[in-house]
């Protein structure tokens, strides 16, 4: 018991040590939904004061989104400042700030518009880093506008935080659409898939992580990308550019495509579907499965049993309470499931760590699917790969792994939302998913991003709690430790 306390002590007071010293991390990444930015982008820019604020992405207030849990403070990220009660802001630059064969549009009024970014205040900004601008070719990289960028800032005063976004920007057609490399968009066999047979080009589904694509896996791929970063970049890493974001799946997330594969049949709230009908991970599965000597369950469950991208929980025989995901073969799937999708991100976060080192930063973004959160299943969870029922903690599992990653920083979406603002009928629970990370991310001492001042301040707050808590063990721990002294002397 004496150990145990000790050590729980111990814990708090350095997380509140790191809270009021300022060490923890600012940190939000308030990108957003990249349905959000396409619309946005796909807008006439206004101008004020005969200024051109096209190299910005200012999204208008909004309390609704086309996808729940991303309509959120998308042109700032903010978090503890050193400087009293003041916190640091980052301003999202525009999706199209880079054109797609590699320049910089309007480098001129970009500078105007940071200028007046750091006037007011703000300490950077953030911009994804196209892996589909910066490889045309293989092996052949191309950071010259992202090096004007960065000279840029840094004349002006501002730190960087970069997104190495190796996935899709929006759908064809759209004026920020930005593929991933054509000589990895050609390859057939390789996407995401679902019970359907539609599959997405939008991000390399992680079952073929170590398949060769001409003569080099994807990991091999997203490795030497961030090497040749290391290289071209090495001494602004940790000094001009503070934060690298690991993109980790679409949208930059750590998660499957289970709403945004095929573009255009998701609605919220529709549960989404499963991504897992791809060759490789129909390989993986039926692998796994004859390792556990059930070799009947080496096939995903059917649309027919899941649903479809539109369904609830309760029209299917999989996650109606009390359904197929409570079964053995359910545990099963959904293991293997989320599994993988951990494994995945732990492999990229210790790369980047290896990669660049230790003077930098380095987080990964977790999707907040917080519809039919408060049903028995978590549907729509279990489908983006966050296995978060039969008492297993989808969020405790991935925290573990950030901190395995050399403490990588986890950016999670919707800290800003409640309850309240959701359709009852949906079964929404914002809130409550926020309390779940937080509570397991302190627990493993993960930094967590928050996306305004409030969650800020929110954090300090559980802080505050945890502090208040263990100082009452610490006077029970004592009184304990007097009485049985007393006794012994006795």
């Amino acid at each position: 018991m004496v150990p145990g306390l000790f050590r729980i002590w111990t814990l708090s007071v350095v997380m509140v040590a790191l809270a009021f010293g300022g060490l923890v991390q600012d940190v939000s990444n308030c990108e957003a939904g990249q349905s959000m930015h396409c619309q946005q982008q796909q807008q006439p820019q206004q101008q004020q004061d005969g200024e051109d604020y096209s190299s910005l992405l200012v999204l208008p207030a909004s309390t609704q989104a086309s996808r729940p849990g991303r309509h959120r403070l998308a042109d700032i990220k903010s978090g503890t400042s050193q400087q009293g009660n003041s916190v640091k802001v980052y301003v999202m630059m525009s999706l199209t700030m880079v054109s797609l064969n590699g320049t910089l549009n309007d480098p001129e009024a970009l500078r105007r518009n940071l200028t007046k970014i750091r006037e007011t205040g703000a300490t950077g900004v953030m911009s994804d880093v196209w892996w589909g601008i910066t490889e045309p070719e293989p092996q052949k990289y191309n950071f010259a506008a992202y090096r004007q960028f960065f000279s840029i800032c840094r004349e002006v005063g501002l730190e960087v935080q970069i997104v190495t976004s190796f996935h899709q920007c929006c759908d064809e057609g759209s004026d920020c659409y930005i593929p991933v490399p054509a000589f990895v968009r050609k390859e057939p066999g390789i996407w995401y898939k679902n019970a359907l047979g539609d599959e997405t080009r939008a991000y390399i589904s992680l079952f073929a992580d170590d398949v060769k694509v001409g003569d080099r896996t994807p990991r091999q791929m997203y490795e030497d990308w961030v090497q040749a970063f290391q290289l071209e970049f090495q001494s602004d890493i940790g000094t001009l550019i503070v934060e690298v974001m690991l993109g980790m799946g679409t949208d930059g997330e750590l998660k499957y495509p289970s709403y945004e594969n095929p573009a255009g049949k998701w609605q919220y709230p529709g549960i989404g579907m499963f991504q897992a009908f791809d060759q490789h991970a129909l390989e993986s599965l039926k692998a796994a499965a004859s390792t556990a000597g059930e070799e009947a369950w080496g096939l995903p469950p059917s649309a027919e049993v899941t649903g479809y991208y539109n369904s609830f929980p309760n029209e299917t025989t999989f996650f109606r309470d009390d359904g197929g995901y409570q079964t053995s073969h359910g545990k099963f799937f959904l293991n293997w499931y989320s599994q993988a999708l951990i494994h995945h991100g732990a492999n990229m976060l210790t790369m980047a760590r290896k990669t660049l080192g230790s003077k930098v930063r380095i987080s990964g973004k977790i999707a907040g699917v917080h519809w039919w959160y408060k049903t028995k299943s978590h549907a729509a969870e279990l489908t983006a790969g966050f296995y978060n029922t039969n008492g297993v903690n989808a969020y405790a599992n991935i925290a573990t792994a950030f901190a395995a990653a050399s403490n990588a920083i986890v950016d999670f979406t919707c800290l800003e939302m409640t309850d309240a603002s959701q359709n009852p009928a949906y079964e929404c629970g914002p809130q409550e998913l926020v309390q779940q990370v937080t509570w397991f991310c302190l627990s493993f001492l993960v930094f967590i991003c928050c996306c305004c001042w409030f969650c800020c301040r929110l954090l300090l707050f559980v802080f505050l709690v945890f502090f208040i808590l263990h100082v009452l063990l610490l006077f029970i721990w004592l009184f304990y430790f007097v009485v049985v002294c007393c006794c012994s002397f006795i």
